[in-house]
């Protein structure tokens, strides 16, 4: 009898721990710097080329789905995979994609190295609105990814735990300009002067600033400062009728230099 209840609970024991053997988590994805500076914030439009090296892969997995926010550039791939031995999805071409999938037919090696070269998004473009330039900025600054990789088995589900890597965008006109007004002892001209640059009139903006700036006889009363910043904004206006298409073309252009188009 006491040999039956022993057997019972080896067998007992040995499922349990089969069971839980089962049920634990795929290890962590590591993602190891080699090369290259990933700082927690960059100017847009910045090149960046990094390589990582990937690690710690589960046995089980069928695909490595890698993205990054990073824009491709003329002078290269966005992607460079060192290691054979596996497909990328959508073929060479797809190296230029900002999400792309490995898969396996014989698995994974222990360790995929990775390079990365691309730039950081610009956040900035303009317009011109009845002849005047207007800047418009995207209003997400944080949350971009250097680079994202996990790894799925074959029904698509999630294998432990992905890593990611992310920077916030700065954008170095914005902190000089702000650093300038926040120097701005009058509050009532400085609000006038944000709130030409929140709008995206940002030459009307700096001409005011400029104007707020200059050495004066005496201080100005506030109306008097509200009438300048009027005549400085005709001014600006007229400006941006003569000069407005010529500057929103140069920044196009520059956009789509950034862009790759």
């Amino acid at each position: 009898m006491h040999i039956r209840y022993r057997s019972s609970a080896f067998i007992s024991l040995a499922l349990i721990i089969s069971l839980l053997f089962f049920c634990l988590p795929a290890s962590a994805v590591i993602a190891e710097l080699k090369e290259g500076n990933l700082i927690e914030s960059q100017n847009e439009g910045e090149l960046i080329q990094y390589t990582i090296e990937v690690s710690g892969i589960p046995k089980q997995s069928e695909i490595i789905e890698m993205s990054t926010d990073l824009m491709p550039v003329p002078e290269g791939s966005l992607w460079q995979i060192e290691e054979a031995g596996f497909n990328i999805s959508g073929g060479e071409e797809s190296l230029n994609d900002q999400n792309i999938e490995l898969t396996g037919d014989d698995g994974f090696p222990d360790k995929i190295t990775v390079t990365v070269y691309g730039r950081v998004p610009v956040l900035t473009s303009v317009e011109i609105v009845d002849g005047v330039v207007v800047t418009r900025r995207t209003t997400q600054t944080t949350g971009y990814i250097y680079y994202r990789v996990q790894a799925l088995d074959e029904n698509r589900d999630a294998l432990g735990t992905g890593t990611t890597m992310t920077f916030s965008i700065t954008i170095p006109d914005d902190e000089q300009f702000m650093s300038e007004l926040n120097a701005v002892k009058d509050p009532e001209m400085r609000a006038i002067i944000d709130d030409l640059y929140s709008r995206g009139l940002r030459a009307e903006a700096k001409d005011l600033l400029r104007y707020a700036e200059s050495p004066k006889e005496a201080t100005l009363p506030f109306t008097t400062a509200i009438l300048a910043g009027i005549i400085m904004l005709i001014i600006g206006f007229g400006a941006g009728l003569v000069f407005g298409q010529i500057r929103a073309k140069n920044m196009q252009e520059f956009q789509k230099e950034y862009k790759g188009d």
